[in-house]
């Protein structure tokens, strides 16, 4: 008979969002934050994101246009998060670029080692935007 040991996930392997408009979530995930776009499924209702590692790192099912809004405070996703440098200077170039987009920017949040910065998606996940401060570039 075989012990059962603890489970050890090593990594995330990605993460799958409903979305109401695939399209309107690919333009943000590929054109504004910059992922690249690794394809479509299933008749182009998912699309797949990639921040260069794994094939995908978020993935978007298209589930229509009456699907409701994220709610804060209910059980569900609370916010994914992305690194996008090391430096202060590429998060204020971040929030500078999501302006320019007039994307709503908020929850600066700093500590001893990361700062950073959120936006809502398409369909009002959270994203997080930081740089870890304590990296080397």
């Amino acid at each position: 008979m075989r012990v059962a040991t603890p489970i050890r996930a090593r990594e995330l392997g990605h993460v799958t969002l409903f979305v109401r408009d695939v399209e309107a979530s690919a333009h943000f995930y590929r054109d504004v934050l910059g992922l690249l776009d690794r394809g479509r499924a299933k008749g182009g209702r998912i699309a797949f994101f990639s921040a260069g590692t794994h094939h995908h790192d978020v993935a978007c099912q298209e589930v229509g246009p009456g699907a409701p809004t994220p709610t804060p405070g209910a059980p569900g996703l609370y916010h994914i998060a992305f690194k996008i440098g090391t430096t202060r200077e590429e998060l204020e170039d971040a929030r500078a670029a999501l302006t320019a987009r007039g994307l709503p920017v908020f929850g600066d949040w700093v500590s001893d080692q990361s700062h950073s910065i959120s936006t809502r998606d398409p369909d009002g996940h959270e994203i997080e935007l930081y740089v870890d401060l304590g990296a080397s570039p």
